[in-house]
Parts: structure tokens; C-alpha cells; sequence
């Protein structure tokens, strides 16, 4: 029997000429070009989903927090009042939402959202903003901390190896309403969220307990929108426009501003039935 064998020409048949290996690799780039923005929104649906769980969870445990206190909401402290020494004035201690919130989350992935980077963390907003921003780390030397620690809350984290005054891994990402007892209407007190009494407010699907922080920028964290837990604890994508109108000018801001009792900024929707103007 003849054996066969493999000549030149035979190997050069079945090898792939340069003009087949451009055709399959330009097939290849028009797929990934094809896929590649399929895939970005799926990554971006992903962490929207992520914080969209995050503050659902921040939600109930505020309403764990309420119910063992006697009814009453998280107090965020503020810098104190010149006039009466009352702590409501910015800077508001954001971070302390960690302490008042630890004992029904104990995880500080939750307190992160994903899409929290440059311009839109809290780290960058801390370091630029004034003397007036909110705080969202924690600070060594507060009560809370030092209270936190002597029970061994965060046992891996040694405050030694941190320098200057604040612990860089303990932070949040989101935005307690800090709406607190100094909140009026014609002089009348109205319900707040900061340390109020949830009984009081008489719309909870419009009470915004918690949102996306630094949404005072023009870079909303996701697209052109935040996301809202509210005091029901529903969770809700809103565009910038809605909640924070860019065309609206004080006083006459855009009737978009408004819930649909007429109380706005959005961090006093739902607080009062007949409505009022929570910004001079």
C-alpha cells in the first residue's frame, strides 16, 4: 500500500491566507463594537442595582432604629448654633449614620455605592469643599468613635495606622436628611427627618430619609440622576431636574422642585400637607 504523505502545496491549502485572517479579525472588532456598549450598560444596570440595595437596606434599618427608640428618626449632629448653642448648623457629622446604623447592617459595603468615584465621592468632596460641608468620615477623636472602638466594632482596623484626624476606611457614600428641629414654616415648626418623630410626618412615601451624597454637583452618580430611599422605604432613580432643578432660580424655582403638596427642596417633600417654602 502507498503511503501518503504531506507535500507543500497540500499544507499550503490548508493554512489561512492574509486577506481570510483580516476578513475574521474585522468581523471579530465589529462584534466587540457591537457588544461593548451592551455590556456597559449592563455593568452600569449592575451598580445601580447594587446602590439601589444598599439604600433599601439603610432604609429598613432606620425603621429597626426607630422602632427601638421610642419612634424617633436618627439625630445627625451639627455644628452648634451661634445663638442657642444648638448643634443644627453645617457641618453636619454624616458619618455618625454608621453608628447610629451598625448594629442592624454590620457590613460597610453597604454604605458604598459603586459608582461613588472621583468627582462623586465624598472623599474628593471633603477635600474641596469649605469649612461648611458635611463630614462623611470618621473622626479619631469623636465620642462615638472612641466609644465604637472600646467595644471592638471594627477589630481589624487600627486607628494608629491612619494619619491625621480621620479614619480613611470609615466613610459613607450616602446622605442622611439632616433636616432637623430648626425646620419652620412662617415661623411654625414642621416635622423633620433629622431626630423627628416619624409619627409626625405625614407623608412617608415623599419623606426623603437618604440619598446619593454631594448632590449638590452637576455630576449626578448615576447618568443624569441619584437615587432616594424615602421613609417607606421604597427606593427611586430621580433625575437631576427633578429633585434639584439646574434652571430654577430662588425664590421662583421650577414647580419640578415640588411634591405634590407644594413642600420643597426635595429634602423636605412630604413633611407637611398644605405646603411650604423651605428655601428664603
Amino acid at each position: 500500500m502507498k503511503a501518503h504523505t504531506l507535500t507543500d502545496e497540500t499544507c499550503r491549502a490548508r493554512g489561512f491566507t492574509l486577506i481570510e485572517l483580516l476578513v475574521v479579525v474585522a468581523i471579530i472588532a465589529m462584534l466587540i463594537a457591537v457588544l461593548l456598549p451592551s455590556l456597559h450598560r449592563a455593568r452600569a444596570k449592575a451598580r445601580d442595582s447594587v446602590c439601589l440595595s444598599n439604600l433599601h437596606q439603610l432604609g429598613l434599618a432606620t425603621t429597626y432604629y426607630t422602632q427601638d427608640c421610642a419612634g424617633r428618626l436618627p439625630y445627625i449632629l451639627g455644628s452648634p448654633n451661634d445663638v442657642d448653642g444648638q448643634p443644627t448648623n453645617a457641618p453636619f457629622y454624616q458619618y455618625h449614620q454608621i453608628f447610629d446604623l451598625w448594629p442592624y447592617l454590620k457590613d460597610l459595603s453597604i454604605y458604598i455605592c459603586p459608582n461613588a468615584r472621583d468627582e462623586n465621592s465624598v472623599k474628593i468632596y471633603e477635600e474641596t469643599e469649605n469649612d461648611f460641608s458635611s463630614y462623611y468620615t470618621v473622626f479619631k477623636a469623636d465620642d462615638r468613635y472612641l466609644e465604637a472602638y472600646r467595644q471592638g466594632w471594627w477589630p481589624e482596623i487600627d486607628p494608629t495606622e491612619y494619619p491625621g484626624p480621620k479614619i480613611d476606611v470609615l466613610y459613607t457614600e450616602y446622605w442622611f436628611n439632616d433636616w432637623s428641629w430648626n425646620a419652620s414654616s412662617g415661623g411654625q415648626p414642621v416635622p423633620q427627618i433629622s431626630g423627628g418623630v416619624v409619627d409626625k410626618i405625614p407623608f412617608p412615601n415623599f419623606a426623603v430619609l437618604m440619598c446619593d451624597a454631594v448632590w449638590e454637583t452637576m455630576h449626578p452618580r448615576h447618568d443624569d440622576a441619584n437615587q432616594f430611599v424615602f421613609l417607606d422605604c421604597h427606593v427611586e432613580r430621580i433625575e437631576r431636574a427633578r429633585y434639584l432643578d439646574p434652571q430654577g432660580v430662588s425664590p421662583d424655582y421650577s414647580p419640578r422642585d415640588y411634591d405634590s403638596y407644594g413642600n420643597r427642596p426635595f429634602y423636605a417633600w412630604g413633611l407637611t400637607r398644605e405646603g411650604f417654602n423651605a428655601l428664603p
